[in-house]
Order: structure tokens, then C-alpha cells, then sequence
């Protein structure tokens, strides 16, 4: 987790998403409904996107979490170049060992327990749904923002509306969502109630005002913590260091040991 990596608050997400510096091998852009976001912004798509197994061409698996199958290309003006950049508005990587990247090394877009390969929309990234599943949440909500988590039967019902509500016909509707059924148990719904709002509640900032050197907490024990040298109750490490994002942690080229995320000097800055 050391190498180095995007620091997402350094940069604009412009320049974020610039970096992925691939355009779409195919651009399906004249495919895409003109009543559809143009994804120059996270603006108006859907919180949260359930990820569909899929084959590529030569048979091998892969989970699509994209709200649209087909790519497209987007061309944005970028100020700190001065000139307007070309893009996919697709991301394709793996997850391995907890940590879901992209395959040119551009960053971290999530976390997941198990193995595998995706392709993901951008402004997203991955999680297990709260029934088990993988599905890809918008980068301001879930739990990286410590925002509302859905199942994956919400995730998939909050897709299915955000089309229809851009005006992809019912038929159509119906074929696309019918892809995302990792949970084939469980029946699509229409109900508005299950689309997630975003949660606001501000992150916790730390009650005790310590230069904080060192902090560890033995994975062994469930409440064996140190501050400083000084042992320290887990559910207290809140009021010496504050709440923090750990895929901004990772994209800083950070890591985190449960509770607490390090910077790349191993120095703690915060628990997650």
C-alpha cells in the first residue's frame, strides 16, 4: 500500500479523472440518450450502481459496475493544462487483497473482500453491499463518506429509477437491470422509498488536543490500544484522532491497520 498514488484532496477531480489518460477502445457515445448525464460531474447519477457478472471476449469473468453498458469517451477542458483532455468514462482494474485499483496504476476506486477484475464508471468506487454483494457507490456517499449503505437490491432498484427517470423506455429498462442478479433471490422493486439519501452528519473530530506520535492497537485483542506510549481504551482513540476516508489514506499513498490509517511516514492520522 506504500507506492505512490493520487491524493484526491490535492487535486481537482478533473485532474483525477484526466490521469486515467486512456480513452475508450470503442466510443458508443452516439448510443447514449441525450436525456442521460454527460458525466462532466458527478451530477444526477445514481448514488449507488449493483455490479453484473459478465465475460470478456476471450471467456474470462469480470463484474461490470457501470450504470451504462456500453463506454463512451468525455472531452473536458482542463485549466491546469490549458487545453481540453479525452477520457473514458469507464475504469477498468482489479481487486486484490482488500484493495480495488486500476489497472494503469492511476488509484485506489474501493475495497472488497474478495479477488477479482471490474470495469467501473467514473465518480464511483467499490463496496460490499450490506448484504454481501459488490456493488460501486458515488465517490460524495457510502461508507467511504460515511454515508448511508444500501443492499444490493436498493442498488439495483435505485438504477433502475434513476433510467427510467431520464426517460429510457420500461422495455428497455427491464433488459438492462435484468444483468444485475447476484442476488437472484431477491426481486426488483419500484418502491422511491428504497433510493438512499446522502448522509450529512459531519465526522468526529478529535476532544484531546495531543501531538499524537504513535498509536497502534494490537489486532490480537479486541481492546489492547496505545496513544503515545500510553494505553488506551479503543472506543476512546475518537478524542486523539480524528475520523478519516481510507481511500483518500490509500491514495496518498497511506495504509491503515485496523482502526487506525498511517501516511506513508507511518506516522497515525486518524481511525477509520
Amino acid at each position: 500500500m506504500r507506492n505512490k498514488l493520487l491524493k484526491p484532496k490535492a487535486i481537482s477531480l478533473l485532474t483525477l479523472l484526466c490521469s486515467l489518460n486512456a480513452q475508450a477502445d470503442v466510443d458508443y457515445g452516439y448510443l447514449y440518450p441525450t436525456m442521460l448525464p454527460n458525466e462532466k460531474s458527478m451530477n444526477d447519477l445514481p448514488y449507488a450502481i449493483p455490479c453484473a457478472e459478465a465475460k470478456n471476449q476471450y471467456g474470462a469473468k469480470f463484474y461490470r459496475c457501470t450504470w451504462y453498458t456500453l463506454p463512451r469517451n468525455i472531452t473536458m477542458w482542463d485549466a491546469q493544462q490549458q487545453r481540453n483532455i479525452t477520457f473514458s468514462n469507464q475504469i477498468n482494474g482489479a481487486c486484490k487483497r482488500g484493495t480495488c485499483r486500476a489497472s494503469n496504476g492511476s488509484g485506489v476506486y474501493g475495497m472488497y473482500g474478495q479477488d477479482l477484475s471490474f470495469t467501473l464508471s467514473i465518480y464511483y468506487y467499490i463496496y460490499q453491499s450490506e448484504d454481501g454483494y459488490p456493488i460501486a457507490y458515488r465517490m460524495d456517499g457510502g461508507p467511504h463518506k460515511k454515508g448511508k449503505e444500501v443492499t444490493y437490491s436498493q442498488a439495483r432498484t435505485t438504477l433502475q429509477e434513476f433510467l427510467l427517470d431520464h426517460g429510457i423506455s420500461p422495455a428497455t429498462v427491464k433488459d438492462a437491470i435484468a444483468a444485475y442478479r447476484l442476488d437472484a433471490n431477491t426481486e426488483l422493486t419500484s418502491s422511491v422509498e428504497a433510493s438512499p439519501q446522502l448522509d450529512k452528519r459531519p465526522m468526529s473530530k478529535p476532544i484531546k488536543h495531543v501531538e499524537v506520535k504513535d498509536a497502534w492497537c494490537n489486532p490480537r485483542a479486541d481492546d489492547d490500544c496505545t496513544v503515545n506510549g500510553r494505553k488506551v481504551e479503543k472506543a476512546k482513540l475518537q478524542d486523539y484522532l480524528p475520523e478519516v476516508y481510507e481511500l483518500e489514506i490509500l491514495n496518498a499513498g497511506g495504509y491503515c491497520e485496523h482502526p487506525i490509517c498511517y501516511d506513508k511516514n507511518d506516522k497515525p492520522i486518524g481511525i477509520r
